[in-house]
This record gives C-alpha cells, structure tokens and sequence, in this order.
C-alpha cells in the first residue's frame, strides 16, 4: 500500500487510488487497537479519484470497514460496518480573496476549506484514518434494546436477570438534607 503520491503523478485525467490499509498502516487506529478500544479485523478498503486543476488538487474518497468496539451498555463486543465518502481540496497556495468594494482580505486555509500541499507529495494516510475516527460512534450499542448490565451485581441483563434489588440507604440523616447554614 502506498498513499503517499507524488504531484506529478496526477495527470490531466486524474488518478485512481483503490487499495486496503491495514491497522499498522493507519497509526492512530493502531493506537486505538493497541489500547483496546476497538479491534480491525480486516484491513480498511479505501478508493481516491484525485484531481487536478490549477494549483487545486480534488480528492473524493471513500472507505469501507468493519471495526469490533465494546457495547456502551453491556461491555459485549460486537462487529459494527463503517462506510464514509468525503471529499477534500488541496491548494499548492493561498488564493487571494477579496470583500465586496475589491480589497484584499486574508483567510485562512481552515476557513476556506482548504488544506495546504507542503512539497513536491500528497499523504493520503491522515484524512484515511481521519475518516475512520470520524466514523466511529460515541456510544456504540450492540442493539437499540440492550439492556446493559446490573448496577448492583454487574450482570448483563441481556442474558440473565438478576434478584438485585435497591441497597437501602440509611435514612437518620434524611432531615438534614434541606438544611442551610445561615452567614452572619
């Protein structure tokens, strides 16, 4: 796998990238696994249509996967497809912008979409593992109806019940709750 690409490789008709990439290929997803947060099970399938047009280079990518995470409710891991497309705009410089009555103004490249090129090739590797980590949920539920587990005994109740029932708390105190000092 190689997605570093040189300028000089896109030509007037563009340039297709299709491949897979695997975990230690993508060194933030790497991490991730490495730390237990998810696993890759198979490599990322990714595709590039890269174009170029005057000092702007054009890539629409997508990319595809399964990763295993942990359920947020009841810890079980479970296998969860990944699909994203995303396009992404190069510039080899700074357009100059200009207000309404023709003055110059300066943007910056974050706001006007833009990423910069810096030498003579295109990492294609950032916005890949970008893209997966974009992609992952926050809270990721093996089902909609999961029932996580128990607070008390930490059983998953997905596939047993439990006879838990609330602690009782001590409630001597109870009357204490609502009182407030009064400053002087």
């Amino acid at each position: 796998m190689n997605l570093i690409i040189q300028l000089d490789e896109i030509k007037e008709s563009g340039l297709q990238l299709e491949g897979d990439a695997g975990q230690e290929e993508l060194p933030q997803v790497d991490e991730l696994v490495n730390a237990g947060s998810l696993m890759l099970p198979e490599p990322v399938h990714y595709r590039f249509d890269i174009t170029r047009l005057s000092g702007m280079v054009e890539i629409d990518g997508e990319l595809e996967c399964d990763i295993e995470v942990p359920c947020g409710r009841c810890l079980e891991s479970y296998r969860l497809p990944i699909s994203s497309r995303f396009s992404l705009t190069l510039s080899e410089s700074i357009p100059e912008c200009f207000d309404e009555e023709g003055n110059e103004i300066e943007l910056s490249t974050e706001e006007m979409g833009l990423a910069l090129i810096e030498g003579e090739e295109i990492d294609l590797v950032e916005p890949l593992q970008e893209q997966v980590l974009m992609a992952l949920p926050i809270q990721p539920l093996c089902r909609e109806e999961c029932k996580g587990l128990c607070p008390y005994c930490g059983n998953n109740l997905n596939e047993s019940e439990c006879d838990c029932t609330a602690p009782k708390f001590d409630t001597r105190f109870a009357s204490l709750k609502d009182f407030k000092v009064k400053n002087k």
